[in-house]
């Protein structure tokens, strides 16, 4: 499970900010919003 808007930001626990997503993405992804990881994958040439 991983909190789109992630908790230490702000977000919270419900239906609307959770998605599945497996633990290695998760654990990569830390408390970046979906702009900020998608911003990262592409400076990595990973888009």
């Amino acid at each position: 499970m991983d909190h789109i808007v992630p908790i230490s930001r702000g977000g919270r626990s419900v239906k609307n900010n959770v998605v599945p997503c497996c633990k290695t993405c998760n654990t990569k992804k830390l408390q970046m919003l979906p702009i900020e990881w998608h911003e990262y994958m592409n400076s990595l040439g990973m888009d």
